[in-house]
């Protein structure tokens, strides 16, 4: 393959972007430029391509390792945080290799601490979503999802429970107009819950009021 350079645009006063081949391809100090005679219109020959992404590699791996030091990233973020540094493809994907192989990022770990710390103040539907913007897997998600919710059961009833009870504190769910109770489920259900838990919730309250 030829690695033709047809542009270098400045980053900053020390880094410069390299495009090959008409594509961005990484970003290089600019005395590393001339270390490697790295020049507008010119081909950079195999063997040179290859060191800089050796370089590169594991510069990405340091700079993943530091990322990770502050707080936890899904691989989908962790590779656009490294591509957003100008990265080349390359070294991103040996600095992901690096942090999966030693547990530094796991993204099955991820989804099931974010179910633990939010399924009791979220419905599923959202923290699937959540997960979903994050980049996890459709599989991971369904699956971390369901062992923690098979073994919660009734986490949603308890969140609909405990709002319902403060929204009808001074007033009584069967007392209530029938476009009352649609306004009530309507707010429930944009919050992600599920028609059938709403209307079990409202159940319960219903009768706890009615036996104080």
């Amino acid at each position: 393959m030829e690695y033709l350079v047809t542009s270098i645009r400045e980053l900053t006063s020390k880094r410069r972007l390299v495009y090959i081949n008409e594509e961005r391809a990484f970003a290089l100090y600019a005395g590393e430029l001339k270390k490697y005679n790295i020049h507008q219109g010119e081909c950079i020959p195999v063997d040179v391509y290859t060191e800089i992404i050796s370089v590169l590699s594991r510069r990405a791996t340091i700079r993943g390792m530091n990322l990770l030091k502050s707080k936890d990233y899904t691989e989908a973020e962790f590779k656009k945080k490294l591509r957003d540094g100008y990265y080349p493809a390359e070294a991103v994907e040996a600095a992901l290799s690096y942090v999966r192989e030693y547990g530094y990022i796991d993204d099955e770990r991820y989804a099931q601490n974010y179910v633990a710390f939010k399924a009791g103040s979220k419905s599923r539907r959202m923290v699937q979503a959540f997960l979903t913007n994050k980049g996890v897997s459709a599989q991971i998600i369904e699956s971390v999802c369901d062992e923690y919710y098979n073994e919660h059961a009734d986490s949603e009833l308890k969140q609909i429970v405990s709002q319902l009870e403060k929204k009808c504190r001074n007033i009584s769910i069967n007392s209530m107009e029938y476009n009352e109770r649609q306004k009530l489920k309507a707010y429930f259900y944009r919050k992600g819950f599920r028609c059938e838990v709403i209307d079990s919730a409202m159940d319960l309250v219903s009768k706890y009021q009615e036996q104080s």
